[in-house]
């Protein structure tokens, strides 16, 4: 029987769904040789071999405009948007559905929102109405809880802040790092593999096209073998008609992965209401990739909901009969009625408790502790001031006499999200690295503060709680 069909358009994993489940997974890729354009994995699995025809962005910057394609030859972004959303609905909209939910980011503008839902009126789509992607991924309240859903695209990752009310979920502002997601760290994990192939074989799989396409093919799968066993695993790629293999730890892909994991806790952590419980709707896309979720349990008071494939797509479908406003009009819903009961079997605890109290405080690269002429300071979540002077009820290092440009309350060091974070309070600046800090930086083990002049140095260690002062 013909139903509602959901299309979540998230370009890492445009996924069509309907209220039985999951119809059809791809990238968002397109690949043009001549005038024939293919889409999906079929265009992944040209992108390292034909790079001037490929494109992956055509859906992030979706627009009319001349040369938004990033294609030689083609028009625009919306061209390429086009061809995929019309084989898409083709092969699956057509036969199993009568019309369409579009989930879209919350990025998009009014102009991408109208190219969009031109595009769909020339694709032939009914569309039942357009939903924010996050409220579609809210099914149940949080009592007492900040909630907020994270996502990652192929070049951004996305925060998006739910408003809760005992009927209805509302989605607030997105924030997101552009130029930086799942394409990004693909790259880098891409490179680190290669790094490791030539330093253990001398065999450099970016030295040919057919070699580095193999190791993009190759490699979402060895990250989920790797997450799934958390040792290690023999690589193989295809070399002079033959295998060439090496054997990979998962902590040798950390270093890659742990910049990546900690942009996402710091834009989670700037996103978020200070002092309140946190929960995170955290997306299949991020889920899965290695580190991830051990970084985010870094933050402080904060419970991490791992959602499964397609589930934004799936819910918005399964509750479809509801969104329609009996208009014929297509409006952009960024509020929704909850799918489900709550409260749910994970909930946050009083204001007063921590949602999770097994975490431990403390990333494992992160620093903990300031030292001061030879002594150790413990950083905890209460803050320490750094002056020239103590403050009543407040951890202070009392900086010794003879220094101009010193602050009574010259800056303050405070643990929040399992990261120290240094905030300059003075008139006269606070340097880490000889680098002036611009209101709050994040300290890293072995950085060096300055303050004052000529200057006194503390600096940023790591102690490890058996030792810890």
């Amino acid at each position: 029987m013909p139903t509602t069909i959901a299309i979540d358009l998230n370009d890492s994993s445009i996924v069509l769904a309907d209220a039985s489940g999951i119809l059809a997974v791809e990238p968002g890729y397109a690949y043009a040789n001549g005038q024939v354009v293919v889409t999906g994995a079929e265009a992944s699995a040209q992108a390292r071999l034909y790079p001037r025809k490929c494109s992956n962005c055509f859906w992030d910057r979706l627009s009319l405009e001349p040369g938004s394609a990033g294609i030689d030859g083609i028009g625009s972004a919306a061209e390429l948007a086009y061809v995929q959303l019309n084989r898409l609905w083709d092969e699956q909209g057509k036969k199993h559905g009568h019309d369409a939910l579009l989930l879209v980011p919350g990025h998009y503008g009014r102009d991408q929102l109208g190219v969009l839902l031109g595009l769909a009126q020339e694709c032939e789509i009914p569309v039942r109405a357009m939903l924010n992607r996050g409220v579609a991924a809210a099914a149940a309240p949080y009592a007492g809880c900040q909630l907020i859903y994270v996502d990652a695209a192929l070049h951004r990752v996305s925060v998006t802040l739910l408003e809760q009310s005992p009927d209805q979920v509302t989605a607030q502002a997105e924030r997101s790092l552009e130029a930086m997601g799942l394409a990004t760290i693909t790259d880098l994990l891409a490179k680190r593999v290669a790094e490791l192939f030539v330093l253990k074989t001398r065999f450099d799989p970016l030295h040919s096209a057919a070699s580095e396409q193999a190791l993009y093919n190759r490699l979402r799968g060895w990250l989920d073998t790797l997450e799934a066993h958390s040792e290690r695993l023999e690589l193989t790629l295809p070399h002079d008609g033959g295998e060439i293999a090496i054997e990979v730890e998962l902590d040798q892909l950390m270093s890659v992965m742990s910049g990546f994991c900690r942009a996402v806790v710091q834009l989670i952590s700037q996103s978020r209401d200070p002092g309140e419980n946190l929960v995170v709707l955290l997306s299949d896309r991020l889920a899965r990739l290695p580190g991830m979720i051990a970084a985010l349990e870094q933050l402080d008071d904060a419970e991490v909901v791992e959602l499964q494939p397609g589930h934004a797509a799936r819910g918005a479908a399964a509750h479809a009969e509801s969104l329609a406003d009996g208009t014929g009009n297509v409006r952009l819903l960024k509020r929704l009625p909850w799918r489900e009961a709550g409260p749910q079997a994970v909930r946050a605890a009083a204001p007063s408790q921590p949602v999770a109290s097994s975490r431990s405080s403390v990333a494992p690269s992160a620093p903990s502790h300031i030292v001061y002429r030879g002594v150790a300071y413990r950083v905890d979540t209460q803050g320490l001031l750094i002056g020239r002077e103590h403050t009543p009820d407040k951890r202070t290092i009392v900086l010794n006499g003879g220094q101009t440009g010193v602050s009574r309350a010259h800056c303050e060091v405070v643990r929040r999200d399992g990261e120290l974070r240094l905030t300059d309070m003075s008139s006269f600046g606070t340097f880490v690295n000889e680098k002036r800090v611009s209101g709050e930086v994040a300290l890293r083990p072995a950085d060096i503060i300055r303050i004052g002049s000529p200057g006194e140095q503390l600096q940023v260690i790591r102690m490890e709680d058996a030792h810890g002062a």
